[in-house]
């Protein structure tokens, strides 16, 4: 059996509040789902070690979950860096010069020691940007500095992943 993030409810309501929803993307290494797949799936309700979340937007009534995610542009999620010194974080890649002090990721790797804040490196991002956090203030972090970028705000945008 596989253990389970003991907080997963606060960590699902803080991103839940924003509107946006984590899917369990785990498969094995090189393979990935479809946007249709992930349709007939519903969304994560616990945090496994050892799996992979994507986060999408919560789709409106009668929208597919691609539909939901091409405004965002490829953004959404983040994580401003207000001190890259602070002991919450295990260890920072952040892009300052495009992000500012601020972390973009479509996906968090519940990893056996730590949590991953990252994307999957892709032909359109090369060098993604990668948070680590330690269990004990993955919620405390998410609730003090978690929140969503829009393109606008950005600028920018990337392509719509595959899950």
């Amino acid at each position: 059996m596989k253990k389970v993030f003991p907080q997963g409810n606060d960590l699902k309501d803080i991103i839940e509040r924003h509107q946006w929803t984590l899917y369990d993307a785990t498969r094995p290494e090189g393979v990935v789902y479809t946007w249709e797949e992930l349709d007939k799936m519903a969304p994560a309700t616990a945090f496994a070690v050892g799996h992979n979340y994507l986060f999408v937007p919560i789709p409106k009534k009668g929208e597919t979950l691609r539909q939901a995610y091409t405004p965002t542009k490829g953004l959404g999620p983040s994580l401003t860096i207000e001190n890259p010194d602070e002991d919450r974080w295990l260890s920072l890649y952040v892009q300052r010069k495009a992000n500012g002090n601020v972390a973009l990721f479509s996906r968090l790797f519940m990893e056996r020691e730590f949590v991953v804040a990252s994307s999957p490196r892709t032909i359109y991002l090369l060098d993604p940007d990668v948070v680590i956090m330690k269990y004990e203030s993955l919620v405390d972090t998410f609730r003090k500095h978690f929140r969503i970028v829009s393109p606008d705000e950005y600028g920018v945008e990337a392509p719509i992943p595959m899950p």
